[in-house]
């Protein structure tokens, strides 16, 4: 049997946890790099896995049984069984892999020696890979052995991946899972998974009013949530018992902005940024002019922020630096028309922003550093909202077409613009993932407001959220810290 050397992959700080304000709950300390195996495979039985693993068109069909945990710690039995399922949806949710459902493999019997492994059972179940897992406890919590095991073709037991993910914790087994299945799409099928992201997202799932106001009158808070990007693991940012709305994620994950309005009496809403480190929140404007609805917006490198607002006296596109600085207006002149909701494109020379100047509300781009060479995106749709800028070059946005909205993207590649939902429900709000894969939106296809995420190709669409109403998602650019 050839084997591959298995190498210690050290995790980076991946876990926050609310309690009003964002703090660090589970802290994973990077260990030192080790090799721990010393079997290395030949180059030509590497070539055929290459070919079987990342060949052009295929999706290895892989098993996952239960991690194998030594004792019966009922903290590590649980963890072993949340970090294989977890594993296992990060894995089905990039579609690289074909992954076998759990249950049908869940009475083979479960064995740390790869060449003790039921064979003929697995391929039974038409299972090429079996996905090894074993618990190794440590004084922090534990660390994870993974193999990935061949179990058909010309050499049944070969390991064609191997590592040992160090350290993780029964707090938030779900972050090394998250980091494993990144780290398999990277190094097995050269993909930048998003396993590791978060969401950002606005609800109303508190159940509290708003502060300030008359009982009878006082209107459903609305705050600020973050979740993982499959929308479990839910914690709450702000605490403000107003309306906090359009979540926006810095580039390096590290901060939000967001539009917030404030309690009776109190000046303007305005637009805020929180570092989610413990520090108090800065207002990046100040309290004059509308700002109602606006959409932040980050530059991709993370030091100018653009949003919409009447500071003018009108609806413009105003453009400052983080501290609220070097404010200008990129869209003066415009007093008959609205220009709203900015986003800006990959390389940062362009914003796209939606405008009424031609009598719909159609879709714009222009440079960010003059507000200059205005040019009309071709959608074929009225009434746009909520663009969004992927990295892969293509525009993400509300359409509203027919009777509600649907989600529609242009990609600048092709030239061409087409729709991604179905008109089920009101689809609005889309936020691109960063490998530029899929879109989260809101919809009320299910009755109320709920995140939903589907393939940028109109594929399986999942629902994310459960509870409360659910709306202006954000996907962050980076991992989870």
């Amino acid at each position: 049997m050839g084997v591959i050397d298995v190498f210690e992959r050290t995790l980076p700080v991946a876990a926050l946890a609310c309690a009003g304000a964002v703090g660090l709950a589970a802290v994973l300390i990077p260990a030192p790099l080790a090799a721990t195996a010393a079997h290395r495979l030949d180059p030509q039985q590497r070539t055929v896995l290459d070919d079987t693993l990342v060949g052009a068109g295929t999706r290895p069909r892989l098993g996952i049984p239960d991690f194998i945990v030594p004792g019966s710690e009922p903290a590590l039995v649980a963890a072993a069984k949340t970090a294989a399922d977890v594993l296992w949806a990060d894995l089905d949710f990039e579609r690289e892999f074909y992954m076998v459902d759990r249950a049908r493999t869940a009475a083979i019997p479960v064995t740390n020696d790869p060449m003790a492994l039921n064979f003929t059972r697995w391929q039974e179940l038409g299972v090429q890979f079996v996905v090894l897992g074993r618990l190794v406890p440590t004084s922090s919590g534990f660390d994870i052995e993974l193999r990935l095991i061949q179990v058909g073709g010309d050499a049944p037991g070969s390991m064609s991946f191997g590592q040992r993910y160090s350290p993780c914790t029964t707090e938030n087994p779900r972050a090394c899972a998250h980091f494993i299945a990144d780290d398999m799409h990277k190094q097995i099928r050269r993909l930048d998974g998003v396993a590791q992201t978060r969401l950002a997202f606005v609800s109303d799932r508190s159940g509290a009013r708003m502060a300030g106001r008359p009982t009878a009158n006082a209107g459903g808070a609305k705050e600020i949530y973050i979740s993982d990007y499959d929308g479990a693991n839910v914690r709450q940012v702000t605490v403000n018992r107003s309306l906090a709305l359009n979540p926006a994620w810095s580039p390096d994950g590290t901060a939000l902005a967001y539009t917030l309005y404030p309690l009776v009496g109190a000046p303007a809403p305005s637009i805020f940024i929180n570092s989610l480190d413990g520090r108090p929140v800065q207002r990046v404007i100040p309290p004059k002019g509308d700002v109602h609805a606006a959409v932040p917006a980050w530059s991709p490198d993370g030091t100018k922020v653009a949003f919409g607002s009447t500071l003018s006296g009108n609806w413009d596109i105003w453009v400052c630096n983080r501290d609220g600085s070097d404010l200008r207006n990129l869209t003066p002149g415009t007093e008959r028309s609205i220009e709203q909701a900015p986003t800006w494109s990959p390389d940062g020379s362009k914003i796209a922003f939606i405008s009424t100047r031609s009598g719909s509300q159609l879709l714009y781009t222009m440079n960010s550093s003059d507000g200059l060479n205005l040019n009309r995106v071709p959608t074929n749709s009225t009434q746009i909202d909520r663009p969004t800028w992927s990295p892969l070059n293509f525009i993400a946005y509300t359409a509203g077409n027919g009777p509600g909205h649907v989600i529609g993207i242009y990609d600048f590649t092709t030239g061409t613009a087409s729709f991604v939902t179905d008109a089920a429900g009101d689809n609005q709000s889309p936020s691109v993932a960063p490998n530029g894969r899929h879109i989260v939106f809101e919809t009320t296809r299910w009755g109320r407001e709920e995140l939903a995420v589907i393939d940028r190709r109109g594929e399986n669409l999942r629902r994310l959220t459960n509870t409360g109403n659910n709306k202006n998602p954000s996907w962050s650019r980076t991992r989870g810290r």
